[in-house]
């Protein structure tokens, strides 16, 4: 059971490397910072359906799978949209020291979710 929750995990941050760095786009961080955008909705939902993806071969339940990628999706936005609007409201640019500690909070915030919805599996 361990190591099928320990697997789960790598697998998501690896989903989470590939949703946030191979496929997130330009459109889509611009759009971050204006609740309900389509870039923003995008990129959650490419997170969205990477734990879909990851948790479906994991659970007898497809549908908690999807229920987790949802609430996974839902708050990555949210994560996302806080951090965009604290970059903007400052300025901040990605020379300055804060945009790269805001930027670690979000990163792991997101990985707290991923111990959240590892909880949940193994509860």
């Amino acid at each position: 059971m361990y190591e099928q929750l320990l697997l789960v995990f790598i697998l998501l941050m690896l989903k989470h490397t590939i949703a946030d760095y191979f496929l997130q786009r330009m459109w889509m961080i611009r759009d971050k910072s204006e609740y309900g955008a389509p870039g923003g909705i995008a990129h959650a939902s490419s997170h969205a359906i990477g734990t879909a993806l990851v948790l479906i071969p994991f659970l007898v339940s497809n549908f908690l799978a999807v229920i987790l990628a949802i609430i996974d999706g839902v708050i990555h936005y949210h994560i996302d949209y806080v951090k965009s609007n604290i970059w903007k409201k400052y300025k901040l640019t990605d020379s300055q020291t804060y945009y790269w500690i805001l930027q670690g909070v979000d990163q792991y915030l997101h990985f707290l979710t991923y111990a959240l919805i590892i909880y949940i599996i193994g509860a």
